[in-house]
């Protein structure tokens, strides 16, 4: 239904590329090319290194094998972790595959769940998180360092230096008052500064996600009912309401990290101890929900309610009456499914933006929501300002030959280059490919 509009938001501090010129003029001078650069791991067999691919499009998107993560090391390496395989890969800086390492089991140098790469510390080591809140720590060659488990769910991450980083957690929290009839959970989101020498940890930094959800306590998972908590939180919210629920961290390489707010827009800036410096407004106007949106998600949500019935039903391990159970709980969730015709059922705007990006140099990429139409061209539009929101161009991102992801994941600006997990268009061969682009007018 909507796809991301790309805004830069640039210090004051603007990166050279190649050629010399600043990033500022050629956004002034706009629109503002990708051109890949051919010679970039050219002599890589992506149809053998990417396998997986076609077989992974059947199955659970989380799993698929486009779905990869990236950093970028101080030399130019690239290393890419895959939701789908227990090991890292490392590319050199022209962007030749070098090594794998690592594979799943229990010994120091593997990995029980999936790991996510994460950026490089000191210059010298790189390191992975779980699901469990594990850190394994390797050379830029993959040699096993050491490990570090956590006790909550992690987010974000960003080295500063001499071993310390600063990451998101989050941890689940009791929403109600001790002796309540009612249950619910809230999330608090943490920022906490770690050293991974002295492994000590101090939380800087913490906001609670308020619940939105209630349930009377019972022993009988099967009579679980579910209330909203408030008139305002059983509005219809799209994308979905947790993306207006939850806060959103960016961490930059100064310290400072950002908390933005999906749905008034504002963005505090705070120090590496959580103190807050100053805060701004985004320059962006929230996209109004339509009656066709309202229309397209009432179709969606009612397809989507029949299927999940219908899984239930088919179900071979589980009881009648836990089966009646469950498609009861669908039915409150989703409500009276008439309701999502109804536009004054529906939180009026979209999120201020999808996602924010820092790049190397401490600056942001921020994606705002905007109507599908407007980029089915592959053009994505950008307002570039500093990180106080000043505006200083207004410009396009335009890429002919590769559908991009914008993500922290699969889209890093290293050193002038764009790197990126893309796919090449209109390739009948396997399309995925690790591109290195540079930025032109």
């Amino acid at each position: 239904m909507k796809k991301a509009i790309l805004l830069l938001f640039f210090s004051a501090l603007f990166l050279s590329v190649t050629n010399g010129q600043k990033l500022t003029d050629i956004y002034k001078n706009g629109p503002v090319k990708l051109i890949p650069d051919k010679t970039y791991g050219s002599g890589n067999n992506w149809e053998s290194l990417f396998n997986l691919y076609y077989d992974t499009l059947k199955i659970n998107e989380r799993e698929r094998e486009q779905y990869k993560k990236i950093i970028v090391a101080p030399d130019g390496s690239v290393f890419m972790s895959h939701k789908n395989r227990h090991e890292i890969w490392k590319f050199g800086p022209d962007g030749k595959f070098l090594k794998r390492f690592g594979s799943q089991g229990g010994k120091l140098s593997q990995f029980q769940s999936v790991p996510s790469i994460q950026p490089v510390i000191d210059g010298k080591y790189i390191f992975t998180s779980d699901v469990n809140g594990r850190l394994k720590f390797f050379d830029l060659e993959g040699n096993y360092f050491k490990s570090i488990s956590l006790k909550y769910m992690l987010g974000a991450f960003q080295p500063i230096d001499n071993g310390e980083l600063l990451l998101e957690g989050i941890v689940m929290w009791d929403g109600e008052k001790p002796g309540s009839k009612f249950g619910s959970y809230k999330w608090r989101h943490i920022i906490v500064k770690l050293n991974i020498y002295a492994e000590t940890e101090k939380v800087v930094f913490d906001i609670f996600e308020n619940p939105v959800i209630k349930f009377y306590k019972t022993n009988n998972p099967d009579s679980l009912q579910f209330f909203p908590i408030s008139p305002e939180a059983d509005k219809i919210y799209l994308p979905d309401r947790l993306v207006f629920s939850k806060p959103v961290f960016t961490i930059l390489k100064d310290g400072q990290f950002l908390c933005s707010d999906t749905r008034t827009g504002i963005v505090k800036v705070l120090d590496k101890n959580g103190k807050q410096e100053y805060n701004f407004n985004l320059d962006i106007k929230p996209v109004a929900i339509t009656l066709k949106d309202a229309g397209d998600n009432y179709n969606r949500m009612n397809q989507d309610l029949i299927k999940r019935m219908e899984e239930v039903k088919n179900m071979t391990d589980i009881t009648q009456e836990r089966k009646n159970s469950i498609i009861r709980i669908y039915k409150m969730d989703v409500g009276n499914i008439e309701r999502y015709k109804d536009l004054n059922n529906y939180y009026p705007y979209l999120p201020y933006f999808a996602n924010i990006i820092p790049d190397d140099e401490g600056n942001l990429l921020i994606f705002e929501f905007t109507k599908k139409d407007e980029v089915k061209s592959n053009i994505f539009n950008v307002i570039a300002c500093d990180k106080t929101g000043k505006s200083l161009a207004r410009t396009s991102f335009v890429c002919d030959d590769y559908d991009l992801s914008f993500s922290e994941s699969t889209f890093v600006i290293s050193k002038g280059f764009v790197y990126a997990i893309a796919k090449l268009k209109n390739f009948k061969g396997m399309p995925l490919r690790l591109v290195r682009f540079k930025m032109s007018n």
